[in-house]
């Protein structure tokens, strides 16, 4: 299979006041595609994919904070979930890679501020996932949740330790996914690395993931790039060679 880069990032309230650094940063890495979350205009989505010059697929949400699409051809086809067990919305689209079909999903799941949470949002996905059968497909996006056995850093001064970050917490919507035979890109090559992406300015938590189905794919990449300025989320980026 040609090399095939997945790029997520949470942009932070639609981008606003820094779509070029946000274009800027997204052609340096050269995506075949990239997930957006929090894309709360849709007209900025728009200005960053003519800019890019990728073909953009806006996945409204149950809230202002949509899901969206970047890629480099147009999908084949496109669809969003737009689930009411979700906190935002869950868009597929699918490219034909290789001369077969290629699956890509983005979410970005629940705070501590939403009803919805992403142990029992992971179960809705699972299903919508479970229907595409044996097709190759990837996960990705922010998912405010922790894998089983990673590290908690420090956390800021005077905050609580809260959700999959409390010791001893089950960690069930990421432990849900892996239960399902899919792999966790980054940790998949950074078996020991810590990989944190939140918050930008300090990370002491990994909450963004990219997962891909099969149970033996071959990675050429699978790295993160923290960016220096606070008001940036992390990206992270995983590129395969072969999802089975």
């Amino acid at each position: 299979m040609t090399p095939f880069t997945v790029m997520s990032w949470n942009i932070q309230e639609g981008g606003d006041g820094r779509l070029d650094a946000i274009a800027a940063l997204i052609r340096a890495h050269k995506p075949d595609c990239a997930a957006l979350l929090e894309v709360d205009s849709q007209r900025n989505a728009e200005a960053l994919a003519s800019e890019l010059r990728m073909a953009l697929t806006y996945g409204e949400a149950n809230c202002p904070s949509a899901v969206a699409w970047l890629t480099t051809r147009p999908p084949v086809r496109a669809e969003n979930h737009r689930l009411p067990q979700l906190a935002k919305t869950l868009p597929e689209i699918e490219l034909q890679w290789d001369a077969a079909p290629l699956l890509l999903f983005a979410t970005h799941l629940g705070s501590r501020w939403n009803i919805q949470q992403p142990a029992d949002e992971m179960v809705t996905i699972l299903q919508v996932l479970k229907r595409r059968g044996d097709d190759r497909h990837v996960l990705a996006g922010d998912l405010n949740a922790l894998r089983p056995g990673d590290p908690v850093g420090t956390s800021p001064q005077g905050e609580t330790l809260r959700g999959d970050a409390i010791d001893g917490a089950p960690r069930l919507a990421i432990e849900r996914i892996l239960g399902a035979g899919y792999v966790d890109c980054f940790r998949h090559a950074h078996a020991r690395r810590r990989g944190f992406t939140y918050p930008s300015q300090a990370p002491w938590l990994r909450l963004d993931y990219i997962f891909a189905s099969g149970g033996d794919p071959t990675f050429d990449t699978a790295s993160r790039t923290r960016v220096a300025d606070p008001r940036y989320r992390t990206l992270s980026e995983a590129g395969f060679s072969r999802v089975r």
